[in-house]
């Protein structure tokens, strides 16, 4: 029983110890993930990205915009002009296509840091 054990032993400590090393390997060969302050006006953040950034959001907050407006219009069929489900649904589309436009607004002050090359104050 005792050679069983010397037999058994050694494997299991190999595939461990192999296990280990390609662990550590692999997280050496990690690279840091690269943060971008969007609130930054600064020389060190790339601005045309950050723009980037807040044009694709806005895009998709017009996009709920629509497809809310839609669902506006279905539940005025549905429940009548008068129904909570209506002014709420057009209450939410409003509120999307505001916040659309202060995105679009940060991606062109961003965009202009870009092109002037100066920084900016913040505005909150």
């Amino acid at each position: 029983m005792n050679n069983r054990w010397r037999a058994i032993l050694p494997h299991h400590v190999g595939w461990g110890v192999l296990i280990l090393l390609c662990s550590v390997a692999a997280a050496g060969c990690a690279q840091p993930v690269a943060k971008i302050d969007t609130t930054s006006f600064g020389p060190s953040q790339d601005q045309m990205d950050i723009a980037g950034y807040y044009r694709d959001q806005a895009m998709v907050l017009r996009e709920k915009a629509g497809m809310i407006a839609e669902s506006a219009v279905r539940y005025e069929h549905l429940f009548g002009p008068q129904s909570d489900w209506v002014s709420g649904a057009l209450q939410l589309s409003e509120y999307y296509a505001v916040a659309a436009q202060d995105l679009e607004r940060r991606a062109e002050a961003h965009a202009d840091a870009a092109r002037t090359g100066r920084q900016q104050r913040r505005d909150r």
